[in-house]
């Protein structure tokens, strides 16, 4: 019913993934297929495109008001499809997830607090604690069978030097998706040592079965008086540069805390383009994404057949959930930085896993929400260079 198979040229649209960089030429081949940063290469939902149109149609752009009709079509989407209660008072916008993170570090910290996260974790989560001047605190996961798992005890220690733990629920870039067990956990160890929850579940729509999503806000009261989550439509629909997402807080003294920071840096509310499309992904973008889920988890199935077959030193970690595969370079030799190798050698752009922190050097990020010939080229490249 819809095209993904479809390449489109990006390159002049000021993207930032297609962007010419002078650190991503390859002594190999004349073009690098950039398969780094988490937007998708595929055109958005019908509905959205049509939204957008509708609003472009009208010319006049000016402010606009507090995002009911968005915050309405999240709540519905959430009931719809998880089952998960969201009530509106719960909701602040912000937008977007790393701008959320930021307010909440300055909201629920003070300079020179510890902030905890579990790395290798998305960049920007130590950024943002380190530019607001505030401790970063590491508890970083394990590997148990093949897996990524919470080291419960270094958790537990970070947060005993923390005031809030930045948690990455589905985990960019390991791919996993937390079972209720684990996410308990992460509440126990929370709620003994008095931290607030800063959860990232922006991936938390694009999961793959037989993995469940389980919210953070369904993991129970002694979870949800301390918890912050964030979600948004930008990953699982595509409409990241719209710059809109959901913060739910359902204690009124954070949400509070919260919506003053945002008040007192000039968080608003969404460009007058994010609305309709927002609303629009929410309400009618369900089939798209079912059947973007389903290209996309073929698309790991062709990379990790592809590798075992002609490059089995490189170790495919299995996705639950996110569409970034992570690679472990060290079998072909390659240690910290691999970004730089991989380019050279392969014509392949990835995020380099030293970008994400402790245990990510030798790995690699490999973005797979694109069509199915260009991870078969990508395939075969690395192949080539190293199998």
């Amino acid at each position: 019913m819809y095209d993904f198979d479809t390449i489109l040229d990006r390159t002049r649209t000021d993207c930032v993934k297609w962007a010419p960089s002078a650190s991503c030429r390859s002594s190999a081949y004349p073009d690098v297929i950039p398969m780094w940063v988490a937007d998708m290469d595929f055109a958005s939902a019908p509905a959205i495109v049509e939204a957008m149109r509708l609003r472009a149609e009208h010319p006049v752009y000016g402010y606009s008001a507090k995002p009911e009709s968005f915050f309405a079509a999240y709540t519905e989407w959430m009931r719809e499809r998880y089952g998960v209660r969201v009530e509106r008072e719960w909701l602040s916008f912000s937008p977007g997830i790393v701008p959320a993170i930021a307010t909440a570090i300055r909201a629920f910290t003070e300079r020179g607090d510890g902030v905890a996260i579990t790395p290798p974790v998305y960049h920007p989560f130590k950024h943002m604690i380190e530019r607001n001047r505030r401790a970063v605190v590491e508890a970083p996961l394990v590997v148990r069978d093949g897996r990524y798992a919470f080291d419960l005890d270094a958790l537990d220690a970070a947060c005993a030097r923390s005031k809030l733990l930045v948690l990455c629920s589905p985990h960019n870039p390991v791919g996993r998706v937390w079972t209720a067990e684990e996410l308990g956990a992460v509440a126990e160890i929370a709620e003994r040592r008095d931290v607030v929850v800063m959860a990232d579940e922006i991936h938390a729509d694009l999961v793959f079965a037989p993995a469940r999503v389980v919210s953070s806000l369904e993991i129970g009261d002694g979870l949800r008086k301390r918890l912050v989550s964030a979600w948004a439509p930008s990953k699982t629909f595509n409409i990241a540069g719209l710059q809109a997402s959901c913060v739910v807080i359902p204690d009124p003294a954070l949400r509070s805390a919260f919506e003053a920071e945002g008040d007192a840096t000039g968080i608003g509310s969404p460009n007058c383009m994010a609305q309709g499309a927002a609303v629009a992904a929410y309400s009618e973008g369900g089939p798209w994404l079912d059947e973007a889920l389903r290209y996309m988890r073929g698309n790991y199935e062709a990379l990790a057949a592809g590798l075992a077959k002609k490059a089995p030193a490189i170790k495919v970690f299995p996705l639950e959930g996110t569409y970034l595969a992570w690679l472990d370079f060290s079998g072909v030799g390659l240690e910290g930085d691999v970004g730089p190798a991989v380019i050279d050698r392969a014509g392949v752009w990835l995020d380099s896993g030293a970008r994400f922190g402790t245990g990510g050097g030798g790995f690699a990020r490999m973005n797979l929400g694109c069509p199915r010939s260009v991870v078969e080229k990508a395939t075969e490249r690395l192949a080539k260079a190293f199998g």
